[in-house]
């Protein structure tokens, strides 16, 4: 490495230091252990230290590095930055603290074979990709078997029709139509998802039974959901939009036999619609200062929300789920009674509540 690059390498980690001291951006990370474990979490450690050929005495900001990979047993590494930089490091760290479903863990270093960290403050702000999970267009059954982000995808029935970005899927009543296997950890204490959904022109009336549901996520070891409805009574007394996740209260938009639940689109029944699920064990600030555990947002505005203490987020967190469209193949096709369109559906890792549309 040249003397350039040298100084280039230490005034990125100069500079990254001071911002991270005053702004300190969330970072998430993925660390696969040398037991073949794989933790999720918040990366609590504030600085990654160690020497290399350039810096005897390397300090890193976590929101600049993007992975560590552990070559051999003290500390000897392959370091990649977020810009692309690479280089050998031999990281002095003792431990890493990691926040996770299972709380606060110290690490020792020399259990790690790899460390992969993403920073999730300008995506908090709206809009880079950092934090995104799972991503996709439906702008194509190829895309459908392969999103932009996330697993593979089967594609059973539907079809392409306009979106608000390209095309997007079209579900006819009483239709499975898609399904998504996720894998352990897709899903976390913390977390986003969005998309665009339009009820089928002259079809919206509150029943029973999905009209429409748009999604559901469903594990059933341990059993557990994550799903939206558009209903008359979801079982509990709630209608009109209803969302539910593991552990929490239910939300609603209004009760049984008070059918107010289409006010906040009312005046545009059968358009174009954007929906955000977000949630926090933490829990979430909003844009009007109030907190919440979880919120639902329709437009970019919030609509309901619930708060629950000593909640850690959703069982099914970091076991195998799945997510389909409209809903687990037990409950159809008497399930989904009214047909709907759905695009740009994304999960972030993280509770994003700025929606600029």
């Amino acid at each position: 490495m040249n003397k350039g690059k040298q100084m280039t390498l230490a005034a990125i980690a100069a500079v990254a230091m001071v911002a991270f001291a005053d702004a300190r951006p969330a970072v998430t990370v993925t660390a696969s252990l040398k037991d073949g474990s794989t933790v999720k979490g918040d990366f609590l450690t504030k600085k990654i230290t160690g020497a290399t050929l350039f810096e005897k005495n390397l300090v890193l900001a976590p929101s600049i590095v993007r992975s560590i990979n552990f070559t051999g047993t003290n500390g000897e590494s392959k370091v990649e930055l977020s810009n692309g930089d690479r280089f050998a490091m031999t990281v002095s760290n003792e431990v890493f603290a990691v926040r996770s479903l299972l709380g606060n863990l110290k690490i020792p270093r020399t259990s790690f074979r790899s460390l992969t960290l993403a920073s999730r403050s300008a995506a908090a702000k709206g809009g880079s990709s950092g934090g995104l999970v799972y991503h996709c267009t439906f702008n194509s059954r190829e895309e459908v078997s392969r999103p932009k982000a996330g697993p593979r995808g089967f594609f059973m029935a539907g079809e392409f029709t306009k979106g608000v970005d390209g095309l997007a899927l079209h579900v006819p009543p009483y239709t499975s139509a898609a399904r998504f296997e996720l894998p352990p950890g897709t899903i976390g204490r913390k977390g986003t998802i969005e998309f665009w959904g339009k009820i089928d022109e002259g079809m919206a009336r509150l029943t029973t039974g999905g009209c429409p549901r748009f999604f559901e996520i469903i594990c059933y070891e341990p059993r557990d959901e994550i799903s939206q409805d558009w209903n008359s009574n979801n079982g509990t007394g709630g209608a009109g939009l209803t969302f539910r996740i593991g552990g929490l209260p239910v939300m609603a938009s209004s009760y049984y036999g008070r059918f107010t639940g289409y006010d906040f689109i009312k005046d545009n029944l059968y358009g174009w619609h954007h929906y955000a699920f977000v949630w926090d064990a933490d829990g979430i600030t909003l844009n009007n200062g109030g907190r919440a555990t979880a919120a639902v947002f329709v437009d970019g505005k919030s609509v309901m929300t619930t708060s629950a203490a000593n909640w850690n987020g959703p069982p099914l967190a970091n076991h195998r789920s799945f997510l389909v469209f409209p809903s687990r193949e037990d409950e159809m096709p008497s399930y989904a009674r009214v047909g709907y369109a759905i695009d740009e559906f994304k999960i972030w890792n993280f509770a994003k509540t700025d929606f600029q549309q």
